[in-house]
């Protein structure tokens, strides 16, 4: 909306944009052949060991799979991108092994007795169709584009997987657990030890410490393997202004829901109010602990038609209107049969009609049982071989006309006709469950959410719009924020296709400043020329407004101080703060260490290697090491461990001996390696790949 303000200023030099936007367009419809549409070459997105992926093969799988859907488009980019990897690679292992998923194979996996995981998660819920589907497919008739397209993708992803397994199970038939793997694996899970410990933890140290370079550079040095990227990453440091309601929006508000208040009261149906004003009407009855604080404290004195409010809750103006109050049912047992109709069809739901009354009236003679007229006639597959049993049931689990007969209306031993968008039912309520005499309450809401105005939004765009104007170099941008209350914040090592920075979530805004960072012509301490603005996913304002700096371009390999600085700071000055306090810890026992700093001597009961818990701290690994490294009675020295600096004094060890049943462990032992085939296999895979990713061109 700020933006729209600032194009409605500037109208002249808009035009003035579009003009020369419509002369770069003409000129490249007619000089860039491969990208003036899908009749042209496909262009590169990628390739594998040399395997090129096209712009426009990716494009047609990501329309086959996600047009149309919600979710985060570029966490969808992400993983389709991750499944075309996949498969380059698995299909020329594949090929170098002789591997193939021949027709009648892939038939199988698709609509045979076991099908692929792929066709049960894409069709867990409409496995019945895949028989017309198949059928389709033998007799090749004509389906529709779109849908033909679809399932083509899935059957390369289904061909892609049944060679992973294949490939995979080669390599678990090949692993083999050695006799003395299994015995020291059984040594290290029977190996006990009985410990007494302290920990003092990293807040209770109160060692006074200043953190320089070569802190931060021994600490990264120190685990390697977290700090390495393989890739080049950037940087990113910003400033966020949150964008919230004045007092003036607040008012406005107000004014509107005293308004919408007196409608409220006025209105002849609630429902259609309630809906009309985008407000939320249950239809069911609620118990009191069902509500929210603010109802419960006045519902119970409140006469039905009243109204409560205009009150705030969680950031919006509401008011609630108690439409009845009765006790229903606390839960229903109920059997039905359906006749099949579309409501939309008078000849169906008339035949339907007439085909229910005739068995109501058999039942109701006293000619047939009703679980048997359910058995012959029900066409409600899921239960009409267990006479249209649905069990018991709550309030809600049903379509409204067939709960509001059950819980409602309807009597306990009665049969009723009901009519829903699945057609028409003859209901059976068996038992209706009243848990108290409590009244439940139907109720209508409707509400006003305490947002900014466009006027509050555009106010708040311009300051921070002339922070970038006025400062365009890192250290007054820095500067000039700090004197607003804004501070910076670090995104953390970016690579290029990222699409998260830092708390800021995903997203397209979030994709944009991970472009501005890669700009190839961006150097360190650039300010993005953009105001980088965010929107509220529920009621759609501009929430925040957020300055970008270029803080750091790191080379592949470990990262510097400068990129990783920001996350690893405390973990650092925990560490700095622990050697301080080792380096002048006098123990005489455990506890006058525990006495010293006021913490506890605990015990920790028969702990091993391949399980290093202790008590209530978590996983200490180096912790349980130095307990079986110390002598039992003796006091060891103090060691950091991942939550505070530990002294132990081992009581009692206890040696595993030889294993009784040593095959089995080796089978065990076997079995866990297997399941990790699959991951393991695919990630050496990756390692090894030349991989070339040019989306951050395209996306």
């Amino acid at each position: 909306m700020a933006l729209i303000t600032k194009i409605r200023r500037n109208f002249w030099f808009v035009l003035l944009l579009i003009g020369f936007a419509l002369a770069a367009f003409l000129i490249m419809d007619v000089t860039s052949g491969p990208m003036g549409g899908s009749q042209g070459p496909d262009v590169m997105l990628g390739s594998i060991n040399g395997e090129k992926i096209g712009y426009n093969e990716y494009q047609i799988t990501e329309g086959a799979y996600y047009s149309g859907s919600g979710g985060d488009l570029y966490a969808k980019r992400a993983s389709i991108w991750d499944y075309f990897v996949e498969r380059s690679l698995i299909n020329s292992q594949a090929k170098d092994l002789g591997i193939s998923v021949g027709k009648d194979e892939l038939m199988d996996l698709q609509f045979g007795a076991n099908p692929s995981p792929i066709i049960q998660q894409n069709w867990a819920q409409n496995m019945q169709q895949l028989g017309t589907i198949k059928a389709s497919i033998e007799n090749e008739e004509e389906m529709n584009p779109q849908f033909r397209q679809y399932w083509a993708e899935q059957e390369k992803q289904i061909i892609k997987q049944q060679k992973q397994n294949k490939i995979g199970n080669m390599i678990s038939k090949a692993i083999y657990t050695p006799s003395w793997m299994a015995e020291e694996a059984y040594k290290e899970d029977n190996t006990t030890v009985d410990f007494q410990y302290v920990r003092i933890p990293f807040e209770n140290i109160d060692e006074q410490v200043s953190l320089t370079d070569a802190d931060f550079s021994n600490f990264i040095n120190a685990n390697p393997t977290r700090f390495t990227e393989k890739v080049e990453t950037r940087t990113i440091k910003y400033a966020v202004m949150d964008v919230v309601a004045s007092s003036q929006d607040s008012a406005d508000i107000m004014v509107k829901m005293n308004d919408l208040l007196t409608n409220f009261r006025a209105a002849d149906n609630d429902s259609l109010f309630v809906t009309t004003n985008t407000g939320v009407y249950p239809g069911s009855f609620l118990k009191v602990d069902q509500m929210p604080e603010t109802m419960k404290e006045r519902i119970t004195t409140m006469a039905n038609g009243e109204i409560y409010g205009p009150y705030l809750d969680q950031g919006a103006y509401n008011l609630f209107k108690v439409i009845d109050q009765k006790n229903v049912p606390d839960s229903v047992n109920a059997q039905h049969i359906l006749r099949n109709a579309d409501p939309n069809n008078t000849i169906q739901m008339a035949a339907a009609e007439s085909y229910i009354d005739s068995l109501i009236n058999r039942y109701n003679r006293g000619a047939e049982r009703f679980d048997s007229l359910a058995v012959k006639n029900s066409q409600d597959a899921s239960n009409a071989f267990n006479g249209g049993d649905l069990g018991t049931f709550v309030q809600g689990r049903m379509v409204k006309e067939f709960n509001d007969v059950c819980f409602l209306t309807g009597k306990e031993g009665n049969v009723y006709k009901v009519k829903t968008q699945f057609g028409v039912h003859a209901i059976k309520i068996n038992d209706q469950v009243y848990n108290d005499s409590e009244s439940e309450y139907k109720i209508a809401m409707v509400g006003l959410p305490i947002v900014p105005s466009e006027n509050t939004q555009n106010e708040m765009y311009d300051q921070v719009s002339d922070l970038v104007i006025n400062n365009r170099d890192q250290a007054s941008i820095v500067a000039a924020c700090q004197a607003k209350g804004l501070s910076f914040e670090s995104s953390g090592p970016l690579k290029e296709n990222d699409y998260i920075v830092g708390a800021l979530g995903s997203g397209q805004t979030s994709r944009d400043m991970v472009k501005f960072a890669f700009d190839p012509v961006a150097e360190v301490g650039d300010i993005s020329q953009d105001v980088h603005t965010y929107t509220d996913p529920v009621n759609y304002y501009n929430n925040k407004y957020v300055i970008a700096v270029l803080d750091g371009i790191n080379k592949a390999g470990i990262q510097p101080v400068s990129a990783v600085k920001d996350q690893i700071q405390g973990q650092v000055m925990n560490q700095k703060k622990a050697e301080a306090l080792i380096s002048k810890l006098n123990i005489s026992s455990l506890e006058d260490l525990a006495g010293q700093y006021e913490t506890e001597m605990k015990t920790a009961t028969n702990v091993n290697l391949s399980a290093p818990f202790v008590g209530d701290a978590g996983a200490e690994a180096e912790v349980v090491a130095l307990a079986f490294a110390t002598q039992e009675q003796a006091v060891s020295k103090p060691i950091i461990g991942n939550k505070g600096v530990y002294v132990v004094k081992p009581m009692s060890k206890a040696e595993a001996g030889a294993p009784v049943n040593l095959p089995g462990v080796k089978s065990s032992l076997s079995t866990t390696m297997k399941s990790q085939v699959a991951f393991k296999m695919m990630e050496a895979l990756k390692n090894k790949a030349k991989i070339e990713d040019e989306r951050s061109t395209y996306f």
